[in-house]
């Protein structure tokens, strides 16, 4: 794979060379999962935010969920609605049908749609044509299935329900703060004030490891709580990675030197990403200052592919799906 090609105009692929974003872009902002696509592949980020906000077929492209992304925001999306509603733990045979219903109801209707070629929805493997073996939809089912049942068996919920919503203080929101001028943006799956005053932040998860930025992530939420007045010290605060899979919860203490530190590695974050800007004041960017790598392992997967390899996408070789989760 060439190292630095520059996206070619034409009919296969209806973009523009060079795809700027107008004066009036979003401000300049920092997540966890902007870094982590930084990180990645330079020439994905700049596709993701800011070449999306100006083109409808990058737009469209950037929403493309691979089948381990599915399961996980199947999950999240069942838990937050669930949370929503109810305010006990169902008896095991609710859960039961409540868990068919996800699967038999939702994820067909998901996969149907998908195969239509929806606006709505849209697998990355029926975009790029990449053949779903039974057992790869299989173990999407079962990533599901085995989340929700686990779900139901936290010591987590239970507590939470027992404390009751009026001391919920997030629930899958999206907030932001600040580290300096970056605005940080950050999603709590669920945050709740304890029975002893602690607050408890929790992160469901799909997938069977730690992620690179987990501490990171964590110490956000720290900082978050921190400003918003939910704590005094960020050492009030208890953080959990619960991942449903396996079962397993990890918590962490929280330190004021974890916080410090996240500050710093946002602050030197925001810093790599703005140096590649054609214009930092504007947040504007170009495509050729953005470079592409040469994985093709992570190219292949990858929902802007197309874009990159207009004329050998296919001779590439599809690959076959990950499973994994958020």
């Amino acid at each position: 794979m060439a190292h630095g090609r520059v996206l070619q105009s034409g009919a296969m692929t209806g973009v523009p060379p060079h795809v700027e974003p107008s004066a009036e872009v979003r401000p300049f902002s920092w997540s966890a999962s902007r870094h982590d696509t930084f990180a990645s592949c330079r020439r994905r980020y700049y596709y993701s935010y800011y070449g999306s906000l100006e083109d409808e077929e990058i737009r469209r492209l950037k929403k493309l969920s691979a089948l381990p992304m599915w399961a996980g925001s199947v999950v999240h999306d069942t838990i937050e609605s669930f949370l929503r509603t109810n305010d006990a733990v169902p008896s095991p045979e609710e859960q039961e049908a409540f868990i068919r219903s996800v699967v038999h109801s939702n994820m067909v209707t998901d996969w149907r749609e998908s195969e239509a070629g929806s606006l709505r929805f849209r697998l990355f493997e029926h975009e790029y044509e990449i053949p779903v073996e039974q057992e790869d939809k299989r173990i999407a089912v079962n990533v599901v299935m085995r989340s929700l049942k686990n779900f139901f068996r936290t010591e987590t919920l239970r507590h939470a329900l027992e404390v009751g919503r009026g001391q919920w203080l997030a629930l899958e929101d999206l907030v932001s703060f600040h580290v300096g001028d970056v605005e940080v943006f950050l999603r709590m799956d669920l945050a709740f004030r304890g029975r002893y005053g602690r607050v408890n932040i929790v992160d469901w998860k799909t997938g069977r490891g730690e992620g690179r930025f987990n501490e990171v992530q964590v110490a956000g939420y720290a900082l978050y709580a921190t400003e918003k007045g939910w704590v005094g010290d960020p050492e009030e605060i208890s953080t959990e990675l619960s991942y449903l899979v396996i079962p397993k919860a990890v918590r962490r203490p929280v330190t004021r030197k974890m916080v410090e530190h996240a500050r710093s590695f946002v602050t030197r974050s925001a810093g790599d990403m703005k140096a590649l800007l054609l214009d930092p004041t504007v947040n504007r960017a170009r495509l050729e200052d953005f470079p592409m790598i040469d994985r093709p392992q992570v190219c292949r997967r990858c929902n802007f592919r197309r874009l990159c390899f207009p004329r050998a996408e296919e001779a590439s070789g599809a690959g076959g799906s990950t499973v994994g989760g958020r």
